[in-house]
């Protein structure tokens, strides 16, 4: 059971787990490809986006509606000629 005595009259058990080492930052994850635990919040006037964030999240968004808009339109595309095929088919017999 968590106590919610200070912290004085609940000292802290012997057992400690073992800290492992972090590995150096690579690419990917200074890139943010891949798992990452969650950032820390930021408090105060100050906690905005660093303008690199904001044009990385602006060209992730516009390279997203245009890759979806890209295959809604093959899909369009796609049901139109097979319609039209099987129009023709049906014409032709």
């Amino acid at each position: 059971m968590t106590s919610i005595a200070p912290h004085e009259e609940n000292p802290p058990s012997s057992r400690q787990l073992p800290v492992e080492p972090q590995p150096n930052e690579g690419l990917l994850k200074k890139l943010g490809v891949g798992f990452q635990v969650p950032a820390q919040a930021e408090y105060g006037a100050d906690a905005y986006p660093s303008i690199l964030r904001r044009l990385t999240s602006a060209f992730s968004l516009i390279a997203v509606v245009v890759f979806v808009g890209i295959a809604i339109a093959g899909l369009i595309g796609a049901f139109i000629l097979v319609g039209a095929f099987l129009l023709e088919q049906a014409i032709s017999s």
